[in-house]
């Protein structure tokens, strides 16, 4: 049943579409904007904590020079589009155009992409002006189908409204805001083994289980903006500028009780390539202090060393480590007798991971309503296969294909 019904939204949003074109391609002509945007925090970790750690604790991000500290670094992606049959001329301009990120968000820096010609064809010399919660672009001739992409790095919270294009231009009643899809940031992970190349091969767990857990800590800025805020933006771990920081936390865990056997004893981990530049450590969900830490671990920039014989049946120990760099060579090079395997798992944040959120606007159907819209370009994938496996059904009967 819901997909009959689901069928029967996106014919009519197809249909509602057609006869728009059909209008157009006979001569209807008319002037509209749309566009869409979306914003992340620039952490991988979200909530409150991760804010709260920007703020006050020794990581940060730093504008340069100068390094003032950001206290709540955003990244976003704005599409702007002229999705009408008629152009919007420079004197069809009552004024700037105003993108509108907050009362107390500020642009800090980014970049502009344009779908046809060059930045400075497109919007001329120096057609940008800073203001206060908004960044304002001078009037510019912008053709049906033209396409503006600006994405970079936002200072405070966007407003509840989120983030907003408005102006005055001729023709123009309203800029139509579609909303973005909101299915978050997406990673891949990979899981494996850092012993054993065959996943057959893996063996039981032995008196205690190990883990390492690597991923990034901030969305990668050249990604977002690239180029844009090189040498602008850094980032840092008390007060040092830190390239490519990286969360890798070691994760050991008791299993049965332990023994006399001298084979239990540390395991270590080394790099060659990263750099460990600082460790918290818990022991059953409490943070330790350095002291009581050095009882269970040592390290330095390039090895770990863990005690696992000191590892309790049903405790859990978990090591967060910040990284300069990926720690792609990590190798285990002591293992003790306790520890039979150690398997690693690895997330990567995808390509293009805010404008995967952002909906298209080419090709520049007229639709009536952004849930239309919304409905179009979400059901339009099924239905294209739903039309695919009628024509080949079709063809075998006429046909005898």
């Amino acid at each position: 049943m819901e997909f009959a019904v689901g069928t029967i939204l996106a014919l009519t949003a197809l249909a509602v579409s057609w006869v728009a074109l059909i209008w157009q391609k006979r001569g209807g002509t008319f002037k509209r904007i749309h566009y869409t945007a979306y914003y992340e925090l620039l952490t991988i970790q979200r909530g409150d904590e991760a804010i709260d750690t920007l703020i006050n604790g020794p990581i940060s991000v730093n504008l340069e020079p100068g390094g003032e500290r950001l206290v709540m670094p955003l990244v976003f992606e704005l599409r702007l589009a002229n999705t009408g049959k008629a152009p919007i001329l420079q004197s069809d301009f009552s004024g700037p155009l105003t993108i509108r990120f907050g009362d107390l968000c500020n642009f800090m820096g980014g970049s502009m992409e344009v779908n046809r010609g060059t930045i400075s064809e497109f919007f001329g010399e120096n057609p940008f002006e800073l203001g206060e919660g908004c960044l304002r672009i001078k009037p510019f001739l912008m053709n049906p189908g033209d396409e503006v992409t600006l994405s970079g790095i936002l200072n405070g919270p966007v407003d509840d409204d989120g983030i907003e294009v408005s102006g005055r231009i001729a023709g123009v009643e309203t800029f139509s805001r579609l909303k973005p899809k909101k299915d978050g940031i997406r990673g891949t992970a990979t899981f494996r083994s850092m012993i054993f190349e065959r996943r057959e091969e893996w063996p039981p767990p032995g008196r205690v289980s190990a883990q390492v857990f690597v991923t990034q800590k901030f969305l990668s800025l050249d990604d977002i903006a690239p180029g844009a805020t090189e040498g602008h933006v850094t980032t840092r771990l008390n007060g040092s500028p830190v390239r490519d920081m990286h969360l890798v936390a070691f994760n050991l865990e008791g299993l049965s009780n332990t023994s006399d056997d001298p084979g239990e004893g540390s395991i270590t981990f080394e790099t060659a390539g990263s750099t460990f530049l600082d460790c918290e450590v818990e022991l059953d969900g409490e943070e330790l202090s350095v002291q009581r830490a050095r009882h269970l671990i040592t390290w330095n920039g390039k090895r770990v060393t863990i005690r696992a014989r000191r590892i309790r049946r049903g405790q859990e120990l978990i090591a967060h480590f910040i990284a300069e760099g990926g720690v792609e060579d990590l190798t285990v090079t002591r293992i003790p007798s306790s520890i039979t395997d150690v398997q690693i798992m690895r997330m990567e944040i995808v390509e293009d991971p805010l404008g995967r959120n952002l909906l298209d606007m080419q090709p520049t159907f007229l639709l009536f309503s952004q849930r239309a819209h919304r409905k179009f370009h979400t059901d339009m994938p099924k239905l294209k296969a739903i039309t695919r496996r009628s024509l080949e059904i079709a063809r075998r009967a006429l046909h005898g294909e």
